[in-house]
């Protein structure tokens, strides 16, 4: 009698481990949420304007003339590139707006191309006129001479050591496109190139 009460014992106990140890089988299967028909997939890459070497004060007049934009801001990211040195050939600043842009005028006359006007109050070049920004030293001073050479006496060349940018602009519209290539045309010492960007 004792054996059997014990077999009992034993068989009541293998009958509970077996009916509660394997709690994921008594319970009902997840519903799944997931419908695989309307899963899109996002490609990696997107069509992207990369636009390089941008040095200031370059960069100053860009950020101005882009935020005129109705639209489109915020598809354009800015990427620091660190300090460079640079060669900066400019007319120093004129007293006033007035001067600066007469000065542009006759500048334009001779067919020198590539101008702008610093435009900033609380900068020490502000009326200067920018007429290029090169990497060598050597192309610098023979840019000088050349402009010199053909009647423009008030130039000079400065050494300057500048933060310089990269901006990327992620699936342009033809507009944008256009804005920018416009822009990148007035600073040939950059480099605008069609390509493929991370998407954000």
């Amino acid at each position: 009698m004792r054996k059997f009460s014990v077999f009992l014992l034993l068989a009541n106990i293998f009958a509970a481990f077996y009916l509660y140890g394997r709690p994921d089988d008594n319970l009902p299967a997840p519903i799944s949420l997931i419908y695989p028909e309307k899963i899109e997939l996002v490609p990696a890459k997107v069509a992207c304007l990369k636009w390089e070497n941008l040095i200031e004060p370059v960069v100053q007049h860009v950020r101005a003339e882009i935020s005129k934009w109705e639209s489109g801001q915020d598809t354009i990211t800015e990427i620091s590139k660190g300090e460079v040195t640079v060669h900066w050939v400019h007319i120093p600043p004129l007293r006033n707006a007035r001067e600066a842009a007469k000065q542009l005028e006759q500048l334009k006359k001779l067919g020198i191309s590539s101008l702008h006007i610093q435009e900033n109050a609380d900068s020490p070049w502000h009326n200067a006129i920018s007429l290029a920004i090169l990497p060598d030293g050597s192309d610098a001073a023979a840019f000088v001479e050349e402009l010199k050479d053909r009647g423009i006496e008030r130039i000079t060349d400065s050494e300057q050591v500048l933060e310089q940018f990269e901006f990327e602009i992620r699936n342009p519209t033809e507009q944008m496109t256009e804005s920018i290539r416009q822009l990148a045309h007035q600073f040939p010492e950059t480099k605008l190139e069609v390509t493929e960007c991370s998407r954000l």
